[in-house]
Parts: structure tokens; sequence; C-alpha cells
């Protein structure tokens, strides 16, 4: 499982994607109605603003004479505060009398300040001009109420939308976090299943602890799958081995009476190089049964009771020195690189031997007329890396996940002796050691890499 979760991950994640966009959807709704709300409270509240300026015009038009009207309007603006209504008075000879002057300017009148008054409203004016009297009455409402009415609704957009926001935006990650860190239990189960690791499952908490929820039940089903899957192969690893033990012994006796028959027979007759011909037939047959069944032992895991700490550098000294000559007598050369410093793996020592051992068998048979053969230990972030490589035709990349299999061998190598399970069993030595194994192109020729985690770390 991984530690972490980066932010790519969480955001390319469907739930929280999903929420982001519900809480979207809400929130557009929400603002639509609050519009809609706003402006009509705002066109409400500026039609009895305006009524209430039509009503005020009823006390000033019983004035019958300028004179008169002059002292209405003086008397009202005494009384009145600039800042919340504005009146003026401005008579046929250009006097003006009232809380605020008014001049105009092109087709309106404008308000500015009175001396000898309060400041004006810094929210503006509704304003009426009425002639009466043979001048002209100007009577402004201040439009604070609209401002008040503004500053109300984004302050209901502030401190609840906004914190809305924020409390859905977090749920939403903290969502996505969870459902991000479940699927991706499912798909590093089913990566495993793809490497050939069967045993692997998507761990029960994630299935109990959500239990009838869509990913738990996708889970369980993986699960469910995968156990069958695994008995399926195990079934079939039981029925190989099986069939290579119980085939064993009737071969072997074959080896051995067709030897007998061999010494029975004169030399150098057809009789006899019959014989010798179908005693190593006979020995072939009993060397693939004794692999099959090896490899199924190896993929039982049995031989994980006897590991212990190996030195790698010193176990393919010895390999390598055991094999130079034949690399020699191949008419090619086999050389060890390693560090002087030990390189300690958790394993099987016997097992290690076989899987290098087979290796540079595989190397020195296909590896041309005059094979060249490296082997090379290096330490790499804590990991060990152990290589082989030749100079041979290689193997194509299209085949190189098929030459792991059982029995399976090149076209080109039906006619070279072998059985087609010496990378097999590498491949299965390489999984119960955990070490990653990977074939690769040497330009010309083929490498083969082994991974292996140091004692104590993971694989």
């Amino acid at each position: 499982m991984k530690a972490r979760l980066n932010r790519a991950e969480i955001l390319a994640s469907t739930p929280l994607r999903q929420a982001l966009g519900l809480m979207g959807i809400v929130f557009a709704i929400l603002l639509v109605t609050l519009g809609f709300a706003y402006v009509a409270l705002r066109s409400s509240t500026e039609d009895s603003i305006r009524a209430d300026l039509k009503q005020q015009t009823a006390v000033f038009q019983v004035a019958a004479n300028p004179e008169t009207l002059s002292v209405i309007v003086s008397a009202e603006a005494r009384a009145s505060d600039p800042s919340e209504r504005a009146i003026a008075f401005v008579m046929s000879d250009g006097r003006q009398v009232g809380n605020v002057r008014v001049t105009h300017e092109g087709d309106r009148w404008v308000i500015s300040r009175h001396p000898e008054y309060a400041p004006l409203s810094k929210h503006g004016y509704f304003t009426l001009t009425m002639p009466l009297a043979g001048g002209l009455l100007v009577i402004g409402e201040s439009r604070a109420p609209i401002a008040e009415l503004t500053s109300t609704f984004l302050a209901i957009l502030v401190f609840s939308f906004v914190p809305s926001l924020l409390v859905s935006a977090a749920y939403g990650a903290w969502v996505g976090m969870r459902a991000r860190k479940r699927v991706s239990a499912i798909e590093e189960t089913l990566d495993d299943l793809t490497e050939g690791r069967l045993e692997a499952r998507v761990p029960r908490d994630e299935i109990k602890a959500k239990r009838g929820d869509d990913l738990a039940r996708i889970g369980a089903r993986l699960n469910v799958m995968a156990e069958t899957q695994e008995a399926t192969v195990a079934a079939l690893r039981q029925v190989s081995a099986d069939i290579a033990h119980d085939l064993k012994t009737p071969m072997q006796r074959i080896s051995v009476l067709l030897s007998e028959l061999q010494e029975a027979l004169p030399e150098d007759t057809p009789p006899r190089a019959l014989a010798e011909q179908a005693g190593t037939e006979a020995e072939r047959a009993v060397a693939v049964f004794h692999s099959l069944l090896r490899i199924a032992q190896i993929e039982g895991g049995s031989p994980k009771a006897r590991f212990a700490r190996v030195d790698l550098g010193a176990l393919a000294a010895d390999i390598t020195e055991l094999y130079e000559a034949s690399a020699e007598e191949a008419g090619g050369a086999l050389t060890l690189q390693r560090p002087d410093a030990p390189l300690m793996v958790h394993g099987d020592r016997g097992l290690l031997g076989q899987m290098l051992s087979n290796l540079i068998e595989n190397a020195i048979r296909h590896g041309g007329p005059a094979p060249k053969i490296s082997v090379h230990l290096s330490r790499e972030n804590g990991a060990i890396i152990l290589s082989v490589a030749d100079r041979g035709p290689g193997i194509p990349a299209a085949e190189r996940e098929k030459v792991l299999r059982r029995l399976y061998r090149l076209e080109r190598s039906r006619t070279t002796p072998g059985n087609g399970l010496g990378l097999a069993l590498v491949h299965a030595v390489a999984g119960l050691h955990e070490a990653e194994l990977e074939l690769s192109d040497n330009r010309p020729g083929l490498i083969v890499s082994l991974r292996f985690a140091a004692p104590g770390q993971s694989a």
C-alpha cells in the first residue's frame, strides 16, 4: 500500500470530482436564487423610496406663492438631515432655499453640499424635481437603504457561502482521499495478480469497514476471483508435480534397464548404438521430471525454511570459477565483476547457485560460437543487482515473457540440447527470493538481471 497519495491522484478521484461537481451545481443554484432575491428586494426598495418622494411633495403643493413655499422648504430643511433627505427650492430669479445646493448640468439637476448644513449622503440620492409656485422644487432621498441591502447580501455571501464552500471542499477532498486510498488498494492487488503474485488480496479492513458500499463489493469479488484463480493454479501445479513424481520413477527404471541392455549388447553394433540413444533420451526425460518437481517445490515455498544470509558475491565467484573451463572449451570466455565488499542477501545458497548455473549454461549454449559471458554484481540504493550478459542472438522482446514459462523454447532453439525449463527455474527461484527478474537487450545478446533486496529491506 502506498504510504502517501499525491495531489494528482486525489484530483483524479472520481468521487472527488463528483462531489465537487455536485457542490458546484448546488452553489450555482444558491447564487442564482440569492441573485434573484437581491434584484427583487432592491427593486421593491427603490419603488418604496420613489413612492415616499411623491408622497412628500403633497406637503409643498399647498403653497400658493414662492414666498410661502420658501418658508415651508426652509422649515423642512432645518428639520431634515441632508445625508438622509435633500430638499431645495429654486425660485424664478435664481435664489435657492433648502439644506443643499442644486445646479443644472445638461438635462439634470445635481445636488451639492450647502455650507451651513451637514455633509451629503455618500451613497447618492433618488431625486424628484417638480415645477411649483413659479420655481422648481428638488427633493432627494438617500440611497443608503440600497447600499445597506447590498451589504447585507454580501455579508450573507461571505459569512455563509464561503465557509460552506470551504467545508464542502474539505469534505470532498477527504472523501476523495478515502476513495482514492481504497481504489489504490484494489489497483495494487490487480497489479500483483497480473505479475503472478496470486496470494495478493484487497485488505479485509477495506471491505469490512464499508460493507455494502460499491468499492467494498468490488474488492470482495476481486478477492473471490483471486482465491479461485490461486486454487486453480495450485491444482494445476499439483497435477503437474504429481505427474512428474509418478513418472519419474518409471523413467529412471527405464533408464537403468536401457543401460543394462546397452552393456549386454556387443560394442560397435547398431543395436548398441540404438540402446545408447534411447538411454540418452530417457535421461533427458528424467531430467525434465526432476526439474518440474524442483520448480513445484520452489513455487510451494518450502525452501524458505532453509533461508539464511548468503554472500552473493562469494557464491558468484565460486560458480563462475566452476564454469570458466566450459566457456573456454566452447571457444569463449567467462568474466566476473563484483565489489570487494560482501553482498549479503537472505536466501537459499543451493537454489541461488543453481539459478546462476542455469543462467551461465544458457549463455554458453546460446551465446554463439565463441560465447563472451560477463557476470556483474553491484549495489544500487541498498539493493543488490546480479546480471548475466552474453553476446549471442538474444531473445526477441515479444518472447521474453514466454521463455519464463515451463517447457517453452524459441523456434531456433528446438534443435539444440535443452528442455525449456532453465529460465522457468530461474524465474521460480527469483520469485521465491522476492527478486525482480528482467530480460533486456545487450545489443547484441541478452542481459538477465535480478534485483535483490538487502537483508532487512522489503523487495
